[in-house]
């Protein structure tokens, strides 16, 4: 500024200036404040050298971070994520922002890799390295580093501070095993870590991380949620609720355990203490179970050979007709190919090898009925555009399409022909956005962003994440229409507990089979 000033005027001129100024100045005070009101109509209450003070809004923004997969196999997730919560923030912003505040979003992609996630919010933390001892008490306990098999390491054996340019909160991280090593960064450092795209119970849900777990705060329905609608499904579609006719495919890491373990304790839940016999092979694993690795596509084969194989032990064990329920805690590239492989396998007309020249080809065509359900996390609408590319079964008559009795159990409603007052509004932001398209990962984005904005609106002083955690916990009914009841108190840090079950059609679109909340019942349409 003041370089252009003395190209206007002499040097004697700019000395005359600055005697002037200094001679008139007075020490300036900013002016004090609890909360925004009393900063007036123009100003709003910040945190400033500790104090809060009024500060005009354009010098406040709410930087918000969030760490997902913008690259790599998995990209549909992170982006989908990303432009539901930009889609929310846009929308904030066109009214006004926050008392004046714009809402920006500091996106890392971390390609769906643990240590990549754990490093991104170290960055969005601004994380304070120190000597002492850790203040939540997880942070120092070795979790899963993300590789195969896993490899136990703590993420930080010292306790994190949030430096000076941390942001706010993070907001919609992907995944199950990057969220176990971003998610203690961010309470460790006192950031608030705000509807993950993830259904865990470790670490998110099942308060292991002490006092810490007032920092975080879950929007959707658990993977246990979903397992207990999925284990409903298969029982109102003629499977004998016996846990030898159901299958885990599932990822070989803490997503895929996640999911598993929901499965496991659903089957418990609806069968009893003595559901599964002591004499089950593998007590630690009852239910069947086939995995692959994640973001390694070429694992997915032996996974379908190991379904194969017990299909046709059940085949031989058996007769009349046999329904296979098969729970895929899963991305979209392995349960397009998982589906399709084994589709292709039961109709191909062919006795396996060691099987003789026995019925096995015609059973498995004609006995065997599969109900694929995918957990919410799949990424639906990529599932649905790889199973109709690939048209209809081999060898099926009339013709069977790959997308046949497969589902999702989705933890957002139905953005095709849901009427709530949150999808009506996706729908129109969507149309409205150049380039954009309807999905449910960005409806999830979208509504996570939606009750982010709703704690910030709520909010009346300075934002800081220990501020806003009394906020979140009384913050009233939206009126999303997501739900009978939804909601965070201090006792519940999960808005959520509703679970849509969504069939995949045909012609790529999708229709509604079922809403499940838990605590309640399951309506099935």
């Amino acid at each position: 500024m003041w370089r252009s000033l003395a190209s206007n005027i002499g040097a004697s001129s700019l000395a005359v200036a600055l005697l002037g100024l200094a001679a008139c100045s007075t020490t300036f005070t900013s002016q004090p404040c609890a909360v925004d009101t009393d900063c007036g109509n123009t100003h709003v209450c910040e945190l400033r050298e500790g104090a809060p003070v009024c500060v005009a809004p354009e010098e406040a923004p709410l930087i918000i971070g969030e760490s997902a997969p913008q690259s790599g196999v998995n990209q549909a997730l992170g982006l989908g994520m990303k432009n539901g919560i930009l889609l929310a923030f846009n929308e904030q912003n066109a009214k006004g922002g926050i008392r004046g505040r714009q809402l920006q979003l500091d996106f890392l992609d971390d390609e769906y890799d643990p240590l990549n996630a754990e490093m991104n919010a170290m960055k969005l933390v601004d994380a304070q390295a120190t000597t002492e001892a850790p203040k939540c008490i997880n942070t120092a306990t070795p979790v899963s580093n993300g590789a195969t098999p896993p490899v136990l390491v703590p993420v930080s054996t010292t306790a994190i501070n949030r430096g000076p340019n941390g942001v706010l909160a993070m907001l919609g991280n992907v995944g199950t095993p990057t969220s176990i090593r971003a998610a203690p960064v961010a309470i460790e450092s006192g950031t608030l870590f705000f509807g993950a795209f993830t259904g865990s119970q470790t670490l998110l849900r099942d308060q292991s991380s002490g006092d810490c777990a007032k920092y975080i705060f879950n929007v959707r329905a658990s993977y246990y949620e979903e397992a207990n609608a999925t284990l409903s499904y298969f029982v109102k579609n003629n499977m004998e609720p016996d846990y030898r006719n159901m299958i885990s495919f599932d990822q070989n890491d803490t997503f895929g355990q996640a999911g598993y373990t929901g499965l496991t304790m659903a089957y418990a839940a609806l069968q009893g203490a003595v559901a599964i016999p002591a004499s089950v092979p593998d007590p630690a694993n009852p239910i069947q179970r086939v995995r692959y690795t994640r973001n390694n596509p070429s694992t997915v084969a032996p996974a379908v050979l190991a379904a194969e194989n017990y299909v046709i032990q059940r085949l031989q064990a058996t007769s009349g007709p046999l329904t296979i329920g098969i729970q895929m805690t899963d991305v979209y590239g392995a349960g397009s190919e998982f589906i399709t492989s084994l589709r292709k396998w039961q109709f191909d007309g062919q006795n396996d090898p060691g099987q003789g020249s026995g019925s096995l080809a015609t059973d498995k065509a004609t006995r065997v009925k599969f109900l694929f359900s995918n957990v919410s996390f799949v990424g639906p609408n990529s599932l649905s555009t790889s199973l109709v590319a690939a048209g209809t079964i081999p060898n099926t008559s009339p013709a069977m399409s790959y997308t046949q009795d497969v589902i999702v159990s989705n933890v957002v409603p139905n953005y095709q022909g849901d009427q709530s007052a949150v999808v009506v509004q996706y729908n129109a932001l969507i149309a409205a956005t150049t380039g954009a398209a309807a999905d449910f990962t960005s409806l999830e984005g979208y509504i996570s962003g939606r009750i982010f904005v709703g704690g910030l609106l709520a909010h009346k002083g300075p934002f800081t994440p220990e501020s806003l955690i009394d906020t979140f916990n009384n913050l009233p009914d939206l009126q999303l229409g997501i739900g009978a009841t939804v909601g965070f108190s201090a006792d519940n840090h999960q808005y959520s507990n509703t679970v849509w079950g969504t069939r995949l059609e045909a012609n790529g679109t999708f229709s509604n089979v079922y809403v499940y909340t838990n605590g309640g019942t399951i309506q099935f349409f």
